[in-house]
């Protein structure tokens, strides 16, 4: 069994902190882009087709164009002669079709004005100038009807759609050449202590390695946003309210990691409350129980933890959901799904608690187990694992094969 007990400590729900950050945020104004670009960005307008698709009645298959009526009574023992006619090819109009013929035709072309049935290459014999049919083909076969798929003008992608490769792929379909999305926020990053050396500095016994200044640049990224690098500041109240203000003038929201409980050397929270204001500092939950939501001046503000496990999975329940929120996402959690534990575990019953779990499929579903040491700073237990399982408050004890609930990470 995985225990993770310690004392209880009072604070805000997860979800009310969450939506005391999200209440007071503006969606970014739009911009076009050409689809090349697109990849990643938030929808700000519906797209619509353009035109019906497909746009003319075509051919699912290679094969002949016929008159369905021409050919019913085929069979393999009296196979019907067509005499081989036009050929309609992708790309090209489509020629008329004459009765008493077989129209040569390829998967996409424009189905002949007079034939009504494709029948495929493969259950036809070629003899000579003649095609024989060995069966009928009812009237349709074979034929992709013009707006089947989707009729102009209908909304093939609502706003606040975050676009997948495939989503582009319908905006080309639907007739886009550029999309409208929302600007992509800019987000100030910068982290503080004077025991942070960057990566790649062997450190000494008393420094650590800066891992949240490259990881929460990367997660920014991956959010929609853009990083701005304010940079590590030490642990000088003077030096973090100048870092702060540099930040809230350069981004759309300022994100912070570390200084923010209750150390003597933790100078962020204070100085956000002179910059502007302090909304909720502690949140129930585990890792990442210190944090501070407010604004410096106007502008929205994270505080995150120091520690990196806390700092990621804080980022993702937090300040990934305010910049997908800034660009008017729909959707601004990761995908929940339904999970069955693997083994036991243990933790405080008041704290809304999130476990770094690999997932594997058997017979019935998906199965969470811990992905290593659960400790707020085991970075390699982040790395291998899958998604964050949600254990929340109101019990301490979840039993092997309990069902529940674990966010995919990105």
């Amino acid at each position: 069994m995985v225990s993770l007990a310690r004392p209880p400590a009072a604070a805000v729900s997860v979800e009310d902190a969450r939506g005391t950050l999200l209440e007071g945020l503006r969606r970014l104004p739009g911009q076009d882009v050409a689809l090349s670009a697109a990849l990643g960005r938030v929808l700000a307008r519906d797209v619509c087709a353009r035109t019906d698709l497909p746009g003319t009645d075509n051919s699912a298959m290679d094969g002949y164009a016929v008159v369905s009526a021409e050919i019913a009574g085929a069979t393999a023992a009296a196979p019907v002669r067509l005499a081989l006619g036009a050929e309609s090819r992708a790309g090209h109009r489509a020629p008329d079709h004459r009765s008493g013929t077989a129209t040569l035709i390829a998967t996409g072309a424009p189905i002949p004005r007079g034939a009504d049935a494709v029948v495929p290459l493969e259950q036809t014999e070629r003899g000579g100038h003649d095609v024989l049919f060995a069966a009928g083909a009812p009237p349709g076969r074979h034929i992709r009807r013009r707006g089947e798929d989707v009729a102009a003008g209908t909304v093939v992608m609502a706003a606040g759609r975050r676009l997948r490769s495939v989503d582009v792929g319908v905006c080309a379909a639907a007739g886009m050449a550029l999309v409208h999305v929302a600007r992509r926020p800019r987000v100030a990053l910068l982290s503080s202590g004077d025991e942070l050396v960057e990566p790649g500095t062997v450190p000494q016994p008393h420094q650590v390695t800066d891992v949240n200044t490259a990881m929460l640049s990367a997660a920014v990224e991956e959010a929609g946003g853009v990083p701005v690098a304010i940079g590590v500041v030490g642990d000088d109240r003077a030096a973090v309210a100048r870092a702060l203000e540099s930040a809230r003038d350069a981004a759309d929201l300022v994100v912070s990691s570390a200084g923010v409980s209750m150390g003597g050397h933790d100078h962020v929270r204070d100085c956000v409350a002179e910059l502007g204001s302090v909304s909720l500092w502690t949140v129930a939950m585990r890792p990442g129980k210190p944090l501070v939501i407010g604004r410096v001046g106007d502008t929205p503000f994270v505080g995150l933890p120091g520690n990196p496990v806390s700092s990621a999975v804080t980022f993702l329940l937090f300040a990934r959901a305010a910049i997908l929120a800034l660009q008017g996402a729909s959707r601004l959690l990761p995908p929940a799904l339904p999970v069955v534990l693997g083994e036991a575990f243990e933790k405080p019953a008041h704290l809304e608690t999130y476990l770094r779990v690999r997932l594997e499929r058997d017979e019935g579903g998906l199965v969470a187990r811990s992905s290593g040491g659960q400790g707020s700073a085991m970075m390699h237990g982040l790395g291998t694992a899958d998604a964050l399982l949600v254990l929340p408050g109101g019990r301490s004890v979840f039993p092997a094969g309990a069902p529940a609930t674990a966010l995919q990470l990105p």
